[in-house]
């Protein structure tokens, strides 16, 4: 029995198949709903009986507006797939492709955090390329400096195989 394994470039390094690495749908924030739930729990002032917020007792009130904002969300809404080859927008449910970035095109990540968003500790993420040009903008995201670093990372490690691949292939043509 064989255990005959393909010889990879670089020991570890995918490159021939698109993985998915991570996927993030976005918050209630990225609504027109959710951003005035957010704006009004968010100027209410912050009294306290007892230890609780009383902010909290409108917020049980809102729950249900909330609660079928999240649901729309999750059936008709959208989500972020990031991959070790670019970043898609589909469908929440199913595979439908809505949009796409490379990741090589990514240059900077800006967060801008609309009114009402801090309150679910969200911003959009504006995804922008070498002229500052908005490739996508990933609305409502949740702890988008944690999406932002992972973005990065994978871009930054699909630059970094290809620039190997490419010494590689260099040094096999000279040889």
């Amino acid at each position: 029995m064989s255990t005959a394994v393909l010889p990879q470039a670089i020991p570890g390094a995918e490159t021939q198949t698109e993985r998915a690495v991570l996927t993030r749908w976005p918050s209630v924030a990225s609504t027109v709903i959710g951003r005035g739930i957010g704006r009004f729990l968010e100027s209410a002032p912050d009294w306290r009986l007892l230890g609780v917020r009383l902010t909290y007792a409108p917020a049980l009130m809102l729950a249900p507006l909330a609660a079928l904002t999240y649901v729309r969300l999750k059936l008709l809404g959208q989500r972020f797939a990031l991959t070790n080859r670019r970043i898609k927008i589909q469908s929440a449910l199913g595979e439908k492709l809505l949009g796409e970035v490379p990741l090589e095109g990514i240059k900077e990540i800006a967060l801008a955090a609309r009114e009402g968003q801090n309150f679910y500790n969200a911003a959009d993420l504006v995804l922008l390329d070498d002229s500052d040009n908005e490739l996508a903008r990933l609305e409502g995201v949740v702890r988008p400096e944690v999406f932002r670093q992972n973005i990065f990372e994978c871009r930054d490690a699909l630059l970094l195989v290809r620039e190997a691949l490419a010494t590689i292939e260099s040094r096999s043509e000279d040889g």
